[in-house]
Formats: C-alpha cells, sequence, structure tokens
C-alpha cells in the first residue's frame, strides 16, 4: 500500500501539480502509517521478545487496535506491549484524526481560491477578436447556427462503378 501511494508522487511532480502533494500524498502516509505501520511495528516488536521468559502472556494485537480507537489512553491490565504505549497511541489516533479533514478539505478549498482569483481577474477576450469586445447574444446565434444538425453532402460523384 505504501509502495502504490509512492508511485503517486512522480505523476504529481511530472503534471506540476504540488497541491496533490501536499493534499493526498502526506496525509494518506500519515494516515496509513499511524494506523497500520504501527500494528506491523507492535507485530515485530511482539516476536522480538521472549514470551515464555516473560510474567504476562503475549498481547492481543487486534484487540489492541480495536481499543486504540475505542477507548484511547486505556490500556487493559496484562495487555501492554511496551512502556508508554497509551500515550503513543493516543499521539498516533489524533495524527489520524487530523489527516482526515486535511485530505477532504484542503484541495477543494485551494480549488475554491484559484478559481476565485482566476474569476476576480474578469472575462478578458481573445486577442485580435474584435479587440476583445463582448460578444453579444446575436453573434452567438450567428455562430450556432446550424450547430448540432447533421450536413448532408451529395458523394455520388464520387462512387466509382466497376459494374
Amino acid at each position: 500500500m505504501t509502495f502504490a501511494i509512492c508511485l503517486q508522487v512522480p505523476n504529481h511532480l511530472h503534471f506540476k501539480k504540488y497541491l496533490n502533494i501536499y493534499s493526498e500524498f502526506i496525509p494518506q502516509m500519515l494516515f496509513f502509517h499511524s494506523i497500520f505501520g504501527y500494528l506491523v511495528v507492535c507485530i515485530i516488536y511482539k516476536w522480538s521478545i521472549d514470551w515464555s521468559t516473560s510474567s504476562t502472556s503475549p498481547p492481543n494485537l487486534l484487540n489492541m487496535l480495536i481499543y486504540m480507537f475505542l477507548s484511547p489512553g486505556t490500556i487493559e491490565d496484562g495487555s501492554q506491549l511496551y512502556a508508554g504505549q497509551a500515550f503513543v497511541q493516543v499521539v498516533l489516533l489524533l495524527i489520524a484524526l487530523v489527516c482526515v479533514p486535511w485530505m477532504l478539505c484542503l484541495k477543494p478549498y485551494m480549488l475554491y481560491k484559484e478559481h476565485q482569483a482566476i474569476k476576480g481577474q474578469g472575462y478578458q477576450g481573445l486577442v485580435g477578436q474584435d479587440n476583445g469586445r463582448p460578444s453579444t447574444d446575436e453573434d452567438m446565434e450567428d455562430e450556432e447556427e446550424g450547430a448540432g444538425q447533421a450536413v448532408a453532402q451529395n458523394d455520388e460523384d464520387d462512387h466509382v462503378s466497376f459494374f
């Protein structure tokens, strides 16, 4: 998943869409790794401990991840994986929660501001056409006359008959 998210970056850079990096790539990576990256680190840490010599049984990581969302900052007795786990989980959960509105709101807001800036510049006609004079309804009707209608051509002269 990380690889797939990272594959977006060359496209954003090639098409010079730097807003996508700030509004999509960075919050997606933070969100993904604050939840699933943390789970991967916990799995590796759990594997590295010799639980046969430990006084507690190994914690259930699936329940740990579920309770990270249901009751942030509280760790059940006997299911703590490491010291400071409650604080780390609260910080990671806050990062994930901040990323959701970041992903949903930043890009539409920035595109709206860009649109308003362009709209604020006003209408500018094409250079060399009526000195920038805006088109009237009459001009538009003349231009659109016949638009959407099929044009019939007499193609009988173009056909060559061999029989």
